[in-house]
C-alpha cells in the first residue's frame, strides 16, 4: 500500500498541470552568512558599498524577472547584524570587521530596493545559534557569549542560546522589536528556532533543574521553544499587526507510518511544535525546509497542508542547491516536479534555498520565468486578521489614446498597492490569474499599449494582503462595481 501511494504521487507530480494560482507566495532565501549569496566582498571604503549596492540591484532585478514576489533577507547571522542595532554589531561579512558599519545599511536598502521592484521583503533572523568558538573569539567583547554569559552554552565548539532560560525568548524579541520599530519590513522570518541536532546532549541540565518544574525534559524543550515563537510574534503584533511572522522549521513534521523513518522531524528530533504555532496564530504562515527528494518529499507536503489547514498557509522550502552534482545531482525536472505536486496539494507557495544556486541554473530560470510564474501572483492573505474590510477603489476611469492608454483611479483609505486586472475580451474574470497584469502598482494609474485591451478591473490590497470587490472599467462606458 505504500509504493502503491507514494507511485500515485509521483506520477500526479508528472501529469498533474495545475494552473498558475493568482495567491502564490514565491519566495527564495537570500543567504549573507558567510557571503553565500551576497556580498561577494566587504565594503571598506565607499568604493566598496557602492559595489555591494550595485551587485544587489542587478540581484534583485533578476529575482523580479523570474516572477518571484518575496526575498527573505538574512539580517542576523550568529550574534552579528546588517542594520543599525542598539543591542548587537555589525556583522563583519559587509564590513570587514564586526561592529564595523559599512558605511550604509543594507537592511534599509534591500526593503526600499525590493519594494521598488514589487517584491515584500521579510528580515530572516539566524534564531538560536551564537557562533562557533572563533567566530565568538573574533567578535571580541562584543560577542554574545561574553555580553550574556547566562544565555549561551557550548556543545561541540559552538555557541548557542539556551531556549530554557526565560531572558532567551525576551532577548530575541528584542532583536524583532528594534527591526520592525524601525524598517518597513513585510515580514519577520525565524530560522534555527529549535535545538541543534545534538538535541540529546544539548547542555542545559542547569537551566532544566531550575526552570522546568519537573516537567519531562522532551515536552519542556518543546514548551521552550514555542514559548520563544509566541514572544517574537507578540512583539512583532503589538507594534504592527500586518508585519507576517514566519517561521523555516525542519522539513517534515512528525514519523509518517510506512515511510522511511528518520530522527530528524520537527518533534522527535528539534523540539519545533509547528502544527501548534499556526493554530495558536503565532506564524503566519511556515516555510517547511523540505529538501528531499520523492518518498521523503511527496507525504510530507501533504501532511504538511493537512496540518496548517485554514490556520494559515504553507510555503514548500525547495532545496535548489540540489541541482549541484557535489549536494544531490538533481535534475531541474525534479524541482519542477516538486512546484506541480505543490500547487496540486494546497502548498500556497514556494520558497527556494538559496539565491545563488537559483542563479547558477539557466534552465530552472527560464522554466520559472517562461513557465510557472509567467503570471504575476499576488501574496496570500493573511488568514487572522480582526480589521474591516478595505473599500473598492473610486471613480476608475480609462483614458485612451494613439500610443497609449492610461487607467486612473482614485486612492483608497488604508491601501498599500492595487492589483490591475486587464481582458481581452468583453468581460474580465478576477480568479483567472493569466488576466492579472499588475500585482504591486502602488500609483494609482497603470499605463498599457493602445488597444491592448478590451476591459479592466482594479482593487485596492491592505497590509494585510487583503483584496478589495473588483471595480470594472470597460471603453464604453463609466467605471461600475459589482
Amino acid at each position: 500500500m505504500r509504493k502503491f501511494f507514494i507511485l500515485i504521487i509521483f506520477i500526479l507530480s508528472h501529469v498533474v498541470l495545475v494552473a498558475s494560482p493568482k495567491y502564490e507566495m514565491r519566495a527564495v532565501w537570500l543567504t549573507t552568512n558567510w557571503g553565500l549569496d551576497w556580498p561577494a566582498s566587504p565594503a571598506t571604503n565607499e568604493r566598496g558599498a557602492k559595489q555591494q549596492q550595485s551587485d544587489m540591484c542587478a540581484m534583485l532585478d533578476r529575482v523580479a524577472s523570474m516572477g518571484f514576489n518575496t526575498v527573505f533577507f538574512q539580517v542576523r547571522l550568529r550574534g552579528e547584524v546588517l542594520y543599525h542595532s542598539a543591542i548587537e554589531p555589525w556583522s563583519a561579512v559587509v564590513s570587514g570587521a564586526s561592529g564595523r558599519s559599512p558605511g550604509y545599511d543594507p537592511l534599509a536598502f534591500v526593503v526600499d530596493e525590493c519594494h521598488r521592484r514589487g517584491l515584500e521583503c521579510h528580515a530572516w533572523l539566524i534564531t538560536i545559534p551564537a557562533g562557533s568558538v572563533s567566530q565568538v573569539k573574533r567578535q571580541g567583547m562584543s560577542a554574545l557569549p561574553r555580553r550574556y554569559p547566562h544565555l549561551c552554552v557550548k556543545l561541540k565548539g559552538e555557541w548557542y542560546l539556551d531556549p530554557g532560560h526565560p531572558e532567551t525568548a525576551e532577548y530575541l524579541a528584542m532583536l524583532a522589536e528594534e527591526i520592525v520599530g524601525n524598517y518597513p519590513v513585510d515580514g519577520i522570518h525565524l530560522d534555527y528556532i529549535r535545538y541543534p541536532a545534538e538535541n540529546g546532549r544539548f547542555p542545559d541540565a542547569g537551566s532544566y533543574a531550575m526552570y522546568s518544574q519537573g516537567e519531562p525534559i522532551e515536552q519542556w524543550r518543546i514548551d521552550n521553544i514555542s514559548h520563544i515563537v509566541h514572544t517574537v510574534s507578540s512583539a512583532v503584533k503589538d507594534i504592527d499587526e500586518a508585519v507576517m511572522v514566519s517561521t523555516a522549521p525542519l522539513g517534515r513534521y512528525a514519523i509518517i507510518d510506512g515511510f522511511p523513518e528518520s530522527d530528524w522531524v520537527c518533534m522527535e528530533g528539534a523540539s519545533q511544535d509547528v502544527e501548534q504555532w499556526v493554530a495558536d496564530g503565532d506564524n503566519d504562515f511556515i516555510v517547511p525546509m523540505m529538501y528531499y527528494h520523492a518518498e521523503n518529499y511527496f507525504p510530507y507536503l501533504y501532511d504538511w497542508v493537512q496540518r496548517v489547514g485554514d490556520n494559515g498557509f504553507m510555503v514548500a522550502g525547495l532545496g535548489a542547491y540540489r541541482l549541484n552534482p557535489q549536494t544531490g545531482n538533481w535534475l531541474v525536472e525534479d524541482i519542477e516536479h516538486q512546484i506541480r505536486a505543490a500547487r496540486h496539494y494546497g502548498a500556497s507557495g514556494h520558497a527556494f534555498f538559496r539565491m545563488q544556486h537559483l542563479l547558477q541554473y539557466p534552465l530552472l530560470m527560464h522554466r520559472l520565468a517562461g513557465y510557472y510564474y509567467r503570471y504575476p501572483a499576488l501574496i496570500p492573505p493573511m488568514r487572522k486578521v480582526n480589521a474591516p474590510d478595505i473599500e473598492p477603489v473610486a471613480t476608475l476611469q480609462l483614458h485612451t489614446g494613439n500610443e497609449a492608454d492610461s487607467l486612473v483611479w482614485q486612492p483608497v483609505d488604508g491601501a498599500v498597492r492595487y492589483a490591475v486586472y486587464a481582458s481581452v475580451d468583453d468581460s474580465v474574470d478576477i480568479a483567472d490569474a493569466t488576466q492579472l497584469i499588475y500585482a504591486w502598482e502602488t500609483d494609482t494609474m497603470a499605463i498599457f499599449p493602445s488597444a491592448r485591451y478590451r476591459s479592466f478591473a482594479v482593487t485596492a490590497i491592505d497590509a494585510f494582503r487583503r483584496e478589495s470587490v473588483p471595480v470594472y472599467c470597460r471603453p464604453t462606458r463609466k467605471a461600475t462595481s459589482f
